[in-house]
């Protein structure tokens, strides 16, 4: 099966970045690939502030206006579609992600479980989290999600491992810390802990990070796809911004040495 793992640059105005992402669809659709996966917070960034005024504008209904062009596009091109996105619903705000199938059903919501999406001071009864991991069954295997922090979280990962999903869809919003060359230290130091935790969910993981534009929004992009025994398949480089291709054989991929 043909997998794109797309990374979409952040710019201010949501529209603009939802134009980009249509246009990423189409673009993977035109070169066969059949499920398409963005990052987390795809259509803002994670620029959330703590702030309900303001973050509450960020958010999006499972039933608005993004989501429902998204199902239909999925439905006029037949590819599924999975994407992170900040979630409102009465009121609340979620850092979730949905799964939409090549016929326009969403088929799979998810909520982030753990708080490391905002800070410890933000209301409580605006910002809040999932309770529970779900996966599946597609006709490419089982499919789960964990979003982004939740990887180095045991009971998450955990819980996803007892659902044995054949595919695993991390969407991420992650960004650096203050080192000279971004690129260097993630291939030399960072990847190599997201690695062993991926290698610990025994199965095939497409990871997609958002690209920020520095200004609003610094999470440094990257993508990668990463077979069941934690190697690197194919990645595409930090700081940039299209898709990444991937063809998995879910039948022969490799299987846990014992």
């Amino acid at each position: 099966m043909k997998f794109a793992i797309a990374v979409n640059k952040i710019h201010s105005r949501k529209e603009e970045n939802f134009s980009i992402i249509k246009s990423l669809i189409n673009e993977a659709a035109e070169n066969g690939a059949e499920l398409i996966l963005f990052p987390e917070a795809a259509f803002t960034g994670l620029v959330n502030t703590d702030s309900p005024e303001k973050d509450l504008t960020l958010g999006e209904s499972i039933s608005g206006k993004y989501i429902n062009e998204l199902v239909s596009l999925s439905r006029e091109l037949g590819i599924w579609i999975a994407t992170g996105f900040f979630e409102i619903e009465d009121g609340v705000l979620y850092d979730s992600a949905v799964l939409i199938s090549f016929d326009g059903r969403i088929v799979l919501k998810h909520r982030r479980t753990d708080s490391g999406w905002h800070s410890p001071k933000a209301p409580e009864e605006v910002y809040k989290e999932g309770s529970e991991h779900l996966a599946i069954e597609t006709p490419f295997g089982r499919v789960a999600f964990l979003i982004c922090g939740e990887l180095f979280h045991d009971d998450a990962l955990e819980q996803v491992k007892k659902l044995k999903p054949d595919i695993l869809l991390v969407p991420m919003a992650r960004s650096f810390y203050k080192v000279d060359n971004v690129q260097h230290w993630w291939d030399t130091d960072e990847k190599w802990f997201y690695l062993e935790r991926l290698a610990q969910a025994k199965t095939n993981c497409l990871v997609a990070n958002c690209l920020g534009d520095g200004i609003i929004e610094d999470s440094f992009g990257g993508a990668m796809a990463v077979d069941k025994l934690g190697n690197i398949i194919a990645e595409l480089p930090l700081h940039k911004q299209g898709l990444l291709y991937v063809e998995i054989d879910l039948e022969n991929s490799p299987q846990e040495q014992r």
